[in-house]
């Protein structure tokens, strides 16, 4: 099921950046204040405890619950407990490298699950800030393991860093923050490009990715003076209706129906998928009826040049091509019979027009 979101960007801001760390900071002030003093520990512990606790609560009822969360907690309760029972390690760990412990338990918390294969922290940013479309691609899984490493190494830093000099804030606090929010913040304004640079990803498999990724392979000076809404409905496993919103140089993809689109296209999703990976030709699929268009024709044959054809297919795929496609035929053969037996008009007194737009 995916997590709910935040009504306010206020909302937004402060559970993904901001009320994990709350008890964090009332921890720090509260243990400042006290001098670092036993007593003053177990009340400063006691305090964080039951502030994470109340915003563990809160995060819970709003499905916004994550990995720091539980870290954040665990470390609190099992402080609070060991400290109150008056074991003597934990509270001289506590009172002289409690950001090291802290900034160690955000290096396990990024590299355990990147061990054991699982989910990694950064999913829960990931999927917030990215389209529902593309969190279903392999690269957006391949990217967030890149930054789960790369967080790593910047948390394991800070706990280094703080526990080479356990009384002096430049180490414990200014050095470890500056790395975070210099270095660690920003990281993914290059590594993702970099990443993708050396690493393209394959042509999309799935229909859906297909369409909504078309803004990525929009030709801006092919269309700069178009304004136009290209309606796409998709009828098989992968059934569904996108929309391309272009005008002013710039191309928008977005889910559901448009109003009174320039174009429509009605394809079934398996024949998108074979022609946008080039083992059926375009034009001899509309020609047999694999797909059908209704609106303005002369955008069909506009729409080469505004998306043009990409090259990264896997041509390991290609052998299997006149099978797939007669598949494909048969498919939709099939769903057009349904159709006419349904009553629906045939498209056959347009197919010549639609020849001659998508040559």
């Amino acid at each position: 099921m995916p997590p709910s979101v935040p009504r306010s960007r206020f909302a937004r801001f402060f559970y993904m950046h901001v009320g994990s760390f709350v008890a964090l900071l009332v921890y720090a002030i509260d243990l400042a204040r006290a001098g670092q003093a036993a007593e003053g520990l177990r009340h400063a512990l006691l305090v964080a405890l039951v502030v994470e606790t109340a915003y563990v609560a809160l995060a819970a009822r709003r499905d916004e619950l994550k990995y720091a969360d539980y870290c954040l907690w665990t470390v609190f309760a099992l402080g609070t407990l060991l400290v109150q029972a008056g074991v003597s390690p934990a509270v001289f760990l506590f009172q002289n490298y409690s950001s090291a412990i802290f900034f160690g338990t955000f290096s396990l918390m990024a590299l355990v699950p990147l061990l054991l294969g699982r989910e990694t922290f950064t999913y829960y940013y990931a999927r917030r800030q990215t389209p529902r479309w593309q969190q279903n691609l392999p690269t957006f899984h391949s990217i967030n393991r890149l930054m789960a490493a790369f967080w790593t190494l910047i948390f394991f830093t800070a706990t280094l860093l703080a526990a080479s000099a356990p009384h002096d804030w430049r180490f414990t606090a200014l050095y470890p923050n500056l790395l975070i929010f210099v270095v660690g913040v920003p990281a993914p304004l290059w590594c993702t490009p970099l990443f993708l640079r050396f690493f393209p990803p394959a042509l999309p498999q799935t229909v859906e990715a297909l369409i909504m990724g078309m803004p990525f392979v929009f030709n801006s000076e092919a269309a700069r003076d178009a304004d136009a809404r290209i309606q796409f409905c998709v009828s098989g496993a992968d059934a569904g209706d996108y929309y391309l919103r272009i005008a002013k140089g710039k191309c928008e993809s977005l889910e559901g129906r448009t109003p009174m689109p320039d174009l429509t296209v009605y394809t079934p999703d398996t024949v998108w998928v074979e022609m946008m990976h080039g083992r059926l030709d375009r034009a001899r699929a509309l020609e047999q009826g694999l797909y059908r268009v209704e609106g303005d024709l002369t955008m069909l044959a506009q729409m080469a040049k505004w998306f043009p054809p990409q090259n990264s297919v896997d041509l390991s795929v290609a052998k299997g091509t006149s099978r797939k496609s007669s598949l494909c035929r048969e498919e939709v053969r099939s769903t057009e019979r349904k159709r006419m037996d349904d009553g629906s008009s045939s498209p056959e007194p347009m197919r010549q027009d639609l020849r001659d737009a998508a040559r």
